[in-house]
């Protein structure tokens, strides 16, 4: 009866070897044939700091320290997910100081709640909405963030990738980092939470979207969506005399290509009024939203045209109309 499987086995080896791919086994047990991936790197917008989308391993969960410049808000994450279509959930922890040394141990960790999102499929950010989670970062400390998928006996498997041993952290971690913020790699977590195995070194493959509330950047906001009301929609830090457009999708947060870039909005995508920014590189709009929008969630971002295809594309706001 072995050698059917015995043949399997052999058979996806050499089906492998024939296409110049390798296999290895994935922390989670499975086996995992790796050939060239798409290296797919999100083009974040301002507000936003991604590590790369180019994962060839997998289990339930990551460890990442963030060290931001300045005080901040995460106010959601996209994470790198093999299901596709799942309503996934993940739980975010944080601890003050650093992950290493405290992966197997719920001490000192606290929980930042649990979120939903919908599933993208491998190598392509799914994006969870962490908004109004109450909790400040602040600026010249460092702090361990844990991302554990709960939902990951449901099929939803945290994608990520083995570690160089070779990068700049303090152990040779990978990191990402821009004006506001560094990642820096370090371990992915198999089931049990904080109890479950630990490998390392493994990169997260994912996106913190933040908010600094220093108005730098063009940034969009809005004054809350309630269905039948009027909500202002405004945008700050533009180039005076530059159109800005302001859109919105109702069906998910992309990525989605235009001729300026990566769009944080899935299609079909809608623009608001295009306006002209003033003096000072702001707008402002009035909109009213329909009754029966109650309960619908909402995507938005907003673009500043420079120039012949050159823009700016602002943070993304997700929300849900009341």
């Amino acid at each position: 009866m072995k050698l059917p499987i015995l043949a399997t086995a052999a058979g996806l080896l050499l089906s492998a070897a024939a296409s110049g791919q390798h296999t290895q086994l994935n922390d989670d047990g499975t086996l995992s044939v790796i050939g060239l991936n798409s290296g797919y790197v999100h083009n974040a917008a301002a507000g936003s700091l991604c590590t790369d989308f180019n994962s060839n391993n997998q289990f339930a969960g990551n460890m990442i320290d963030i060290a931001p410049a300045v005080d901040m808000e995460i106010t959601g994450v996209d994470m790198n997910l093999a299901s596709v279509g799942n309503t996934a959930e993940i739980e975010v922890w944080y601890i003050p100081g650093t992950s290493v040394g405290n992966e197997s141990s719920s001490a000192g960790w606290t929980s930042l709640g649990t979120f939903t999102g919908t599933s993208a499929g491998t190598d392509l950010p799914s994006f969870f909405d962490m908004s109004g989670n109450g909790m400040t970062f602040v600026g010249g400390q460092t702090y361990g963030l844990y991302f554990d998928c709960i939902s990951y006996g449901n099929g939803d498997t945290v994608r990520y990738t083995n570690g160089s041993g070779a990068g700049g952290g303090p152990n040779g971690e990978d990191q990402w980092s821009n004006a506001d913020l560094m990642i820096t790699a370090n371990a992915g977590k198999g089931t049990g939470g904080h109890g479950g195995s630990t490998f390392s070194p493994r990169n997260w493959n994912g996106c913190i979207h933040y908010d600094t509330g220093s108005g730098g950047g063009f940034t969009l906001s809005s004054t809350g969506l309630t269905a039948g009301a009027t909500t202002t929609v405004s945008t700050t830090g533009g180039t005076p005399g530059t159109l800005v457009y302001v859109c919105y999708s109702l069906t998910g947060g992309g990525p989605t290509a235009t001729p300026y870039g990566m769009a944080d909005l899935s299609k079909p995508i809608r623009a608001l009024k295009t306006q002209t920014a003033d003096a000072a590189g702001e707008t402002s709009l009035d909109r009213g939203i329909p009754a029966g929008w109650a309960g619908q969630m909402v995507y938005m971002q907003a673009l500043n045209v420079t120039g012949p295809g050159a823009g700016v594309f602002s943070n993304q706001l997700v929300d849900t109309i009341l």
